[in-house]
């Protein structure tokens, strides 16, 4: 499901629960509820934002999360590049030349690592004609 999609849904689901809280909260009759017929409105509307804002609390969530994969259309010559250095280890990520009689790579490049403790990256994603490490 879209993320577009997921907002509509969380939208509809509020604005439904608002109505409806609105509608029992002021159609119901209560001893405990005041008497007058603004005070009464006050009360409803009162009640349906604090449910509204309770359903559509953990459904923003979900609505405004991200997901996992992207779904990016990949083309031709695109690379894309996931790595992970731990401890003393090395990245080494090319999606280009990495000396003077290299070609860069057309297209899009996208490229991701992550290093902890002495990892250490090296990432080049077009033209790299320094050489070496």
């Amino acid at each position: 499901m879209g993320r577009s999609v997921r907002w509509f849904v969380t939208a509809v689901v509020i604005v439904m629960t608002f109505g409806s809280c609105l509608w029992a909260g002021h159609g119901l009759s209560w001893d405990w509820l005041p008497d007058g017929e603004a005070e009464r409105w006050g009360v409803a509307a009162t009640f349906a934002t604090v449910v509204a804002g309770a359903v559509g609390a953990p459904l923003g969530w979900w609505a405004g999360r991200e997901r996992s994969a992207r779904l990016v259309p990949v083309l031709e010559g695109d690379r894309v590049l996931r790595a992970r250095a731990v401890d003393s280890s090395v990245v080494d990520q090319a999606a280009g030349s990495r000396g003077p009689d290299g070609a860069a790579v057309k297209g899009r490049v996208e490229m991701d690592a992550d290093a902890s403790g002495h990892g250490r990256i090296r990432q080049t994603g077009g033209d790299d004609t320094a050489g070496g490490a």
